[in-house]
């Protein structure tokens, strides 16, 4: 088994553990598309190019080029339709193939820790209504950026980087993992196709077999 030498195994959530990598883009155009299709497509069109930038940060914005006033009212009230919507979409999505029986099989035999973007309550709601919080040691998610939470789980535990794995299918997964010097495995979908990573990299697409 691929993962025998490994103590600590860290995942990404979208697109590793679920098949949501388009719910956040799915979840800004219905929650902007009663402004018109130039404003929708000019939201989706911005959220796919800045992919790292908090939706904190995109809904003033957005809000904005609607003829909208960001009130911290309004602003609030759209981050909470928005991290609606994503929760149900999430939810609805389909798994990864075979990484719901994966993680529940080895949960006891690794310590399972999940690095996510998504803000730190949604993640742990999302988890708790699919049934698989129990699978992890510790979920992080935003504000906690992943390079940090990969450290602070090594430092906790005295876990060595040779020990530390991370599953991810995004530049900011590869980034983490090479900024604490830990071996990552690739998961390869329609979405990040054209991602190019370094050819020593192990790629899989899915977790049936694996």
């Amino acid at each position: 088994m691929i993962l025998d030498k490994y103590e600590m195994v860290f995942w990404d959530f979208d697109g590793v553990i679920k098949e949501s990598v388009s719910v956040k883009t799915d979840a800004f155009e219905e929650l902007f598309k009663t402004y018109g299709d130039i404003v929708r497509n000019k939201v989706k069109n911005h959220h796919i190019e800045n992919a790292g930038m908090s939706r904190f940060n995109k809904i003033p914005l957005y809000l904005k080029w609607s003829g909208k006033e960001p009130t911290t009212v309004k602003v609030d009230e759209m981050c909470s339709q928005f991290s609606k919507i994503v929760k149900n979409k999430v939810i609805s999505s389909d798994w990864v193939p075979g990484v719901e029986p994966f993680l529940k099989k080895n949960k006891k035999k690794f310590k399972f820790i999940i690095v996510s973007a998504t803000p730190q309550d949604e993640l742990l709601d999302i988890c708790q209504l699919i049934n698989i919080d129990d699978c992890f040691f510790k979920i992080f998610g935003s504000p906690t950026s992943k390079s940090s939470a990969i450290k602070e789980s090594m430092l906790e535990n005295g876990i060595s980087p040779k020990k530390c794995l991370m599953i991810g299918d995004a530049s900011a997964d590869i980034h983490a993992a090479k900024e604490n010097n830990i071996d990552f495995i690739f998961r390869r979908h329609q979405f990040n196709q054209n991602l190019n990573i370094d050819p020593d990299c192990l790629v899989i697409h899915d977790f049936n077999n694996k």
